[in-house]
């Protein structure tokens, strides 16, 4: 297969997923709001991680909340941290937060939501062309978490000369496997030939990747949800004539 055209300058992501802020399964008491204030922290060490990098998009890839039982104060805390990012945002529904009939994300009012925030509401799926960095970004939102959903169908070809994204919310299933709600298949990944697939809902990284198309789970920016002391994003570093890179950041607990 020929080499993929590929736009003149690199592009330079963050991508998270899982976030799962304000979760009701704390409790009420101390401990419980001493969790949230956990979760929320390493999500605002996200913004500071991408800013600092300078990054060029930030990706959240699903449950960004943990219901759609979120406060209004709540609410405004995700919305005025997202707006603090100084660059794109791109945001999928996940099975947390799924866009259904309960949706936190349909009741959205004008002006709820920061100027940097692109938030993906399709069910059908929408593409998201960036000029300004060569760059198209396609995601679905998740209505029902089943095994009729596909996270990937739908996914456009590639547009050529540009770095080809997504966002997928689901279970990556090998060829075999028992089927999962929200599956993901080897060969969706590798037939889309995009750049970058960046996936949501495994908590831990997972390097997922196929043919030339490069597909990760980033894990959660908050150690509630692993086995691990530290949370972790990832730094995906898309450099024309190379193979897309990735680095995994810590998102420190004291930060």
């Amino acid at each position: 297969m020929p080499a993929k055209p590929h736009p003149h300058h690199p592009l330079r992501i963050v991508h998270t997923s899982d976030v799962h802020l304000e979760s009701d399964t704390f409790g009420s008491g101390a401990r419980g709001a001493q969790l949230r204030d956990i979760v929320r922290s390493a999500f605002a060490r996200v913004i500071d991680i991408a800013n600092d990098r300078n990054a060029d998009l930030l990706l959240i890839v699903g449950d960004l909340f943990d219901s759609a039982r979120v406060s209004e104060e709540g609410l405004g805390f995700a919305m005025e941290t997202i707006g603090r990012a100084r660059m794109p945002v791109v945001m999928i529904p996940g099975n947390h937060d799924a866009h259904d009939e309960r949706s936190i994300y349909a009741g959205l009012a004008p002006g709820a939501t920061p100027d940097n925030l692109h938030l993906i509401l399709e069910p059908e799926g929408r593409a998201i062309d960036f000029p300004q960095l060569a760059a198209r970004v396609w995601g679905r939102a998740m209505v029902e978490h089943t095994p009729d959903y596909r996270p990937l169908g739908g996914v456009p070809e590639r547009e050529e000369g540009l770095w080809n994204i997504a966002l997928a919310h689901g279970f990556f299933m090998e060829d075999g496997e028992t089927e999962r709600s929200s599956p993901i298949t080897p060969a969706e990944i590798e037939q889309s030939r995009y750049d970058y697939v960046a996936l949501g809902h495994v908590h831990v990284l997972g390097d997922v990747s196929q043919g030339a198309t490069r597909a990760f789970y980033c894990g959660t920016p908050a150690p509630l949800y692993s086995s691990e002391n530290s949370g972790w994003v990832l730094w995906v570093n898309c450099v024309p004539g190379q193979p897309v890179s990735i680095e995994r950041l810590m998102v420190r607990k004291s930060d």
